[in-house]
C-alpha cells in the first residue's frame, strides 16, 4: 500500500522535464475506432479517448498542452477519418491544456453551463472552473444531451452528468462496445474528492447504466480500471463518512504547497477538499 501511495503523489505533483516529442504520446488501440491517447511524459500521467462513429469523432478531453512540438489536436485527426469534436470531461488545466486547437468543441447540455454561454456561443472558463491562472474561452459548436444517445453515425454515445470530483464532470458510455470513459470521477491513482455526496451518486449512476461486463477507463496512470473498483471506491467514501476509522492509513501530504490528509483503504487513495489549494 505504501508503495502505491508513494508513486500516486510522485506520479501527481512530479513536474514533466521536458517535451520528448517523438515519445510524449502513447496510442492504444481498444478496437479500429476507439483509441487511448496518453502522455506517459506528462506532468499529470493523461489519457484521452478517441471515439469514431461513421460520420464524426468525439476526442475525451485535450490533454495538458504541455508538448510545445506536436498537439493533441494532431495527434487525434492523425488517426480518425472523419472530422473530430473536442468533448471536455471537466475543465480543469491539465484536461483543456490543447483545446484551442480544435475547430470543433461540444458541451454537454448541462443547464448551469448552458446559462452561461454567451449569445455567439463563447463559455468563459473561470480560474474557478480551470484551477489556474491560465484562463480560456471556448467557442461552443455543438450542444450534446445529457442521459439520451448521442449518435456518431452507427455509434451511439450516452452522456452522463457525474460530479463529485467537479460539478461539470461527466462520463461516456458506448453500451454497444461496453466501454465506460470516466474522466477524473474513476481512475487508479489518488483520486481527489470535491463533494462526496456527489461522488456516491455519481458512482450510483455508472452502476445503474452497467454491469461488471463493462470495461471502465479513467484519465490518469494506466487507463484501464477494473469494475470493482466502483464498488471499492464508493466503500471507501462511506467510511470517510461514517469516521469508521477503517483506513489502512492516514497520511499527510503536501499538495502543491498545502498539507491535505490522504486516506487509503485497500487499493484506494484519496483526498477530500482540493480545490481550495488553487484558490490563492
Amino acid at each position: 500500500m505504501k508503495q502505491l501511495l508513494t508513486f500516486t503523489i510522485v506520479a501527481i505533483i512530479t513536474a514533466s522535464c521536458g517535451t520528448h516529442q517523438g515519445d510524449w504520446y502513447q496510442i492504444q488501440e481498444l478496437d479500429r475506432s476507439t483509441y487511448i491517447i496518453s502522455e506517459p511524459l506528462s506532468s499529470q500521467r493523461n489519457s484521452c479517448f478517441l471515439i469514431i462513429g461513421e460520420q464524426e469523432a468525439i476526442l475525451l478531453d485535450a490533454g495538458t498542452g504541455e508538448n510545445k512540438m506536436q498537439s493533441m489536436a494532431q495527434v487525434a485527426d492523425s488517426l480518425s477519418p472523419v472530422p473530430i469534436t473536442l468533448l471536455l470531461s471537466h475543465f480543469h488545466f491539465d484536461h483543456i491544456g490543447g483545446a484551442s486547437d480544435f475547430k470543433a468543441i461540444g458541451l454537454p447540455a448541462l443547464p448551469f453551463l448552458m446559462n452561461r454561454l454567451s449569445a455567439d456561443s463563447i463559455l468563459a472558463l473561470t480560474k474557478t472552473d480551470v484551477l489556474s491562472d491560465d484562463t480560456l474561452c471556448l467557442k461552443i459548436s455543438k450542444l450534446y444531451s445529457v442521459g439520451t444517445a448521442i449518435d456518431l453515425g452507427k455509434r451511439k454515445i450516452q452522456v452522463l452528468h457525474t460530479p463529485g470530483h467537479s460539478k461539470a464532470s461527466i462520463t461516456l458510455i458506448d453500451h454497444a462496445r461496453r466501454y465506460i470513459f470516466t474522466g477524473d470521477l474513476i481512475y487508479n491513482d489518488l483520486l481527489l474528492i470535491n463533494n462526496c455526496e456527489a461522488y456516491l451518486q455519481s458512482i450510483n449512476t455508472i452502476d445503474a447504466h452497467s454491469n461488471s461486463g463493462y470495461r471502465i477507463f479513467g484519465s490518469h496512470g494506466t487507463a484501464e480500471v477494473n469494475y470493482k473498483h466502483l464498488a471499492k471506491v464508493k466503500k471507501a467514501i462511506l467510511a470517510y463518512q461514517a469516521g469508521d476509522g477503517s483506513f489502512d492509513s492516514i497520511k499527510n501530504l503536501c499538495f502543491f504547497g498545502t498539507p491535505k490528509e490522504v486516506y487509503q483503504k485497500g487499493d484506494v487513495a484519496f483526498m477530500v477538499g482540493y480545490t481550495d489549494v488553487f484558490d490563492h
